[in-house]
Parts: structure tokens; sequence; C-alpha cells
């Protein structure tokens, strides 16, 4: 099973080539609180969209709007038979400005856009953290070009695994969309996920 072979402290990461968009519906979007004083100006900031996926390798469904992601299709990734879109954020990264979203199963994701490389790719921090603990270990860092998704998995939940996509900025000359779904229910005790810039 791949759930076995994954420790909490082992992540698996893959890029792929293509377009995560999200969808700009407001209705989509869960509150966000402010956290973190603002960046001086002229500091290179990023647009960023993160998808949450409930990932499961019992036979299902995958959502639609995931079928395009080759990565999504490659091991270790294909041995899920099932993926549901559980929430989807859109955010801004601003160089050396932590951003957190929390996850379902009570941890966090940290975001720290380290820098925009000669290049144009995006230098990012990736950190997951319990919630009620402050010091978040490097689980990976990445060098993503504009629009290319990176995923990250190995969270435990509902009898499945978190898949966690990242994409920042957009390659040019494409354009995608997503229709908008509303997410998931959350089971009784689970609270909205929240950004925190």
């Amino acid at each position: 099973m791949l759930r076995d072979a994954m420790t909490k402290t082992t992540c698996a990461v893959v890029m792929a080539i293509g377009v995560l968009a999200l969808s700009s519906s407001a209705s989509a979007q869960p509150p966000t609180t402010a956290t973190a004083t603002a960046a001086p100006t002229g500091t290179p900031s990023v647009s960023a969209q993160v998808v949450v996926i409930l990932a499961r390798e019992i036979a299902g469904v995958i959502d639609p709007r995931l079928t395009g992601l080759t990565a999504l299709r490659e091991a270790p990734f294909s041995a899920f038979h099932s993926m549901d879109i559980w929430s989807e954020h859109s955010l801004t990264l601003t160089q050396g400005v932590p951003v957190t979203v929390d996850l379902p199963n009570g941890r966090v994701i940290q975001l720290v856009l380290e820098e925009v490389t000669a290049d144009g790719r995006n230098h990012v921090r990736v950190s997951i953290n319990r919630r009620e603990q402050s010091d978040y270990l490097p689980v990976l860092e990445v060098a993503a070009p504009p629009g290319d998704p990176f995923f990250v998995a190995g969270q435990n939940f509902m009898g499945g695994m978190l898949v966690i996509g990242v994409s920042m900025g957009r390659r040019e000359g494409v354009t995608a969309a997503i229709a908008p779904r509303p997410r998931l229910a959350a089971p009784p005790g689970l609270t909205p996920p929240t950004i925190r810039h």
C-alpha cells in the first residue's frame, strides 16, 4: 500500500507540465486572515494557487479537473484510483513572507517564496507542521517554472492521503480554467481551511 510506504515525515514530490488553474469564484474560497506585516516596497511577489486533494487507493472517481495533469497519472500518484478536490486557495507569495494554509488533518502547510531566479523560476520552500507548533522544518525546496504545478503527498486523512498541488504564476500563451465546484463538506469537528499571510 502506498500509505505504508510513506512515513509521516516523508513526502513525494512530482513536477507536472501543465497548468493548475483554480476557480475565481468567491464562494469557492475559504476565509483568509492576514497576520504578517507588509513587505517592503519593491519586494518580488507572485500569485499562487494551492489545491488540496483527497486521494484514495480504492476504486472511485477522479475529478475531471485533475485528469489533464500528467504527474498525477505517474508513480507514486498512479496508485490512487479516487481523487476529490477538498479545497482550493488563491493567494500571493511575497519574497521572505511565510504564508500558511490549514490542512483538514490538523496540520498546516507553509510556503515561503525565497526568490525569483534570473530565468524566471520561482524558488519556494515548503514546510508542513502541526497547527499548534511554530517550528516549521523544511520538507522540500522547489524551483518551479511559472504555471508548472508541483505536488506534495504524505499526509494521511480519512482513509486516504492528502495530495497538495502548488502552482505559481502562469505560463505565457497558456490559458486554463477549472469550473467552479463546492468544496467537499468537512466531517463534524473539522473547521474550514484557512489561509494566513
